[in-house]
């Protein structure tokens, strides 16, 4: 299987927490690790952003592995959708 580069759309986190953020925060309907960076203008991940202590989550997330989802449409339309 080929896989698509990951584009910070937003629409894992959005829509499944995973499971560092539910051993973290417990179920929550919005992962609070995740926010919308108007710099990057995409979503990024505070927990993988924590330099070595993000290490072993990055390695969890498969990080870097590319989408698994490339028929989400949200890949064309990338944008805050906390608006």
């Amino acid at each position: 299987m080929s896989y698509l580069p990951c584009v910070g759309c937003g629409w894992c986190c959005l829509h499944d927490q995973c499971t560092d953020s539910l051993r973290r925060h417990g179920y929550l309907p919005r992962c609070p690790e995740l926010f919308w960076s108007d710099e990057a203008r995409r979503y990024l991940c505070r927990t993988m952003l924590k330099g070595a202590s993000g290490d072993g989550i990055r390695r969890n997330q498969h990080t870097g592995g590319g989408c698994c989802a490339p028929l989400n449409s949200w890949r064309q339309d990338i944008r805050n959708r906390d608006k």
